[in-house]
């Protein structure tokens, strides 16, 4: 098969993953996990049913496909948060982001937030916080009693509490506990 016909078949295959997606998504918000059914989302996608059940095979497909997407999206989003603020706040600011993100998912079914979908982009995640850690660590600015891995895992899972609160104060409160502790009484500036 030609190269530019190869490249043509997979930039349409793409395209109509993604419009299948994002009519999950829609969909979802709007009628919830319930309310999705095939022929709903084959509508709200401009498919037709054979060809969705070629993208995906059933409703949980769709919305395991959508949910994997917008996580790698967040994903991005917290890693370009990390990278572009100053040296002495990109934990906070990623942090926060997190937490913000955290509290606009609240209200959506628990079904999206099954173990087995959130594990690998938990672990990036606390993974990407541990860096931060780190690097404060080596700054002076976060303790270093208590190993970066703990630290992280604390930080990722205090700041699940994030869902539930009642608005932006709330978050910037929650935010500033746990970079708080993170810092905790331990971290100086390194020595000359």
């Amino acid at each position: 098969m030609p190269k530019l016909w190869s490249e043509t078949i997979e930039e349409h295959r793409s395209a109509v993953l993604d419009s299948i997606l994002d009519a999950t998504g829609r969909l979802v918000h709007r009628e919830g996990i319930t309310g999705l059914t095939m022929t709903a989302l084959a509508e709200a996608s401009g498919v037709g049913r054979a060809t969705l059940y070629k993208y995906v095979p059933d409703v949980a497909a769709a919305v395991a496909g959508w949910q994997e997407r917008e996580i790698g999206r967040h994903l991005q989003q917290l890693r370009s948060i990390a990278h572009d603020s100053p040296a002495e706040s990109r934990l906070s600011e990623a942090l926060q982001a997190y937490a913000r993100l955290r509290r606009h998912q609240h209200g959506d079914d628990g079904v999206l937030h099954l173990p087995e979908r959130i594990s690998p982009a938990e672990l990036e995640l606390t993974d990407m916080v541990r860096e931060l850690i780190d690097e404060d660590a080596r700054a002076g600015r976060a303790r270093t009693d208590i190993p970066a891995d703990d630290l992280a895992a604390f930080a990722v899972h205090a700041m699940g509490a994030a869902a539930t609160a009642s608005d932006h104060s709330a978050v910037d409160r929650l935010t500033a506990v746990v970079v708080g502790a993170i810092q905790g009484p331990f971290s100086q500036p390194p020595a000359s």
